[in-house]
């Protein structure tokens, strides 16, 4: 795994090396972080591998993209929740619809491609329409960037400051 904290615990002494005797701890925002970004790393290996596809299996691409898509959606989704005492609904697209205005119109650009999925979905025999294909995997993989963007600077509000810093 790549995770850091999850590496620190399987290393005691070095964390007590790097963190003196008080030990280390790991901030509970880092270890979002962390999770976030490996959901949304999976969701870009998703989309990469429906990219691949698309010429040699359109349906399972079409999949894949979705999936990929339903990642990014979800680490949104998740983060959400967090600052909410009801949660959102089950429905990936619902629950992303109610993230805010970018984070709507995210759900509403998705609906022909769920439209799509259950198309695929009701008849086995069928095959997506490859323009769909093509704009699903480049819409994904531009969300999955956003999303990125997004969480780091939702969980490192000091990174821009800092990185502005080391420039000077």
């Amino acid at each position: 795994m790549n995770s850091i904290a999850i590496d620190i615990a399987r290393r005691p002494e070095s964390a007590r090396g790097i963190a003196g005797a008080s030990g280390l701890r790991t901030a509970p925002h880092l270890v979002r972080l962390d999770r976030a970004l490996g959901e949304l790393e999976r969701a870009r290996a998703l989309v990469d591998q429906a990219e691949r596809l698309r010429t040699v299996d359109a349906r399972a691409a079409f999949e894949l993209a979705h999936r990929s898509a339903l990642r990014a959606a979800g680490v949104v989704i998740d983060e959400a929740n967090r600052a909410r005492r009801r949660r959102l609904p089950l429905n990936a697209w619902d629950a992303l619809s109610r993230c805010g205005a970018h984070h709507r119109a995210w759900a509403q650009e998705v609906a022909p491609m769920v439209a799509e999925r259950a198309r695929l979905d009701r008849d086995e025999t069928a095959s997506p329409d490859l323009a769909l294909l093509e704009e699903h995997c480049r819409r994904t993989r531009e969300r999955i960037e956003g999303v990125r963007a997004e969480i780091t600077l939702a969980l490192l509000p000091e990174l821009p400051a800092a990185v502005e810093r080391g420039r000077d």
